[in-house]
């Protein structure tokens, strides 16, 4: 893993199948619960005038939460194929339904946290996205509480806060600049929302798995490195 970028593409070319199903499986139900409560909300929440709306925090909120949350099966596939485990999907699936509530618990948690920072300005919330977003990689990894995991998420994000934080940023923005492209390119042909959020969805499905594995594969390459300076 010298060279996590080549690393992560060419785990997805020989492993797409597999891939896709969690995605199918995991990820695009979690897309779709999402869709479907935000429509609600904002349908139910008044408008007041207001830059950001309470609706839109509650967006916000619940796509940060579903953020964290969602990465456990492939976090655990993509380090179970890196151990050489067989049963590395079926493993996945596994930790995800059985033991993923302790993640979704801290995955509430820190979204909160994250919409407080980003209501004082962006940066702040990105900062606490960077500060935590390695603990459930290194909880899942080494089989242990994410709560646990919370002392070496920091401890990499000291050492390692610019590419940390520059991970994140160009990920979000390259997705939600090709998100807007299509959309604009969709609202050419059809206003349907149902065509809008269904691009949506697509460009999440794409993006996600490609931005987690690479996170997963440098969490684990500044892992080792931090241990050869021990």
């Amino acid at each position: 893993m010298d060279k996590p970028i080549r690393y992560t593409f060419s785990f997805i070319g020989e492993r797409f199948e597999k891939i896709l199903l969690i995605i199918l499986c995991v990820q695009l139900p979690l897309l779709l619960l999402h869709s479907l409560i935000t429509n609600y909300i904002y349908a139910i929440t008044p408008n007041v005038g207001t830059v950001y709306s309470v609706a839109d925090i509650y967006y916000a909120l619940l796509t940060i939460l579903i953020f964290i949350y969602a990465q456990v099966p492939f976090v655990k596939y993509t380090f179970n194929e890196l151990e050489g485990r067989e049963d590395s999907l079926r493993n996945a699936f596994y930790t995800f339904v059985v033991n993923g509530f302790p993640i979704f618990v801290f995955a509430c948690l820190i979204s909160v946290l994250a919409i407080l920072g980003f209501a004082l300005f962006i940066i702040p919330g990105i900062i606490i996205l960077a500060v935590f977003i390695t603990a459930p990689i290194i909880a899942i990894v080494d089989d242990k509480s994410v709560w646990k995991s919370i002392k070496e998420s920091g401890l990499l994000f000291k050492k390692k806060f610019i590419k940390i934080i520059l991970l994140i940023s160009i990920w979000g923005i390259v997705e939600m600049v090709i998100g807007m492209v299509l959309n604009g390119l969709i609202l050419r042909i059809t206003s349907s929302y149902a065509a809008i959020a269904g691009v949506q969805m697509i460009t999440n499905m794409i993006f996600y798995p490609i931005f987690l594995i690479l996170l997963t594969t440098y969490t684990l390459k500044w892992r080792a490195g931090l241990r050869k300076l021990v």
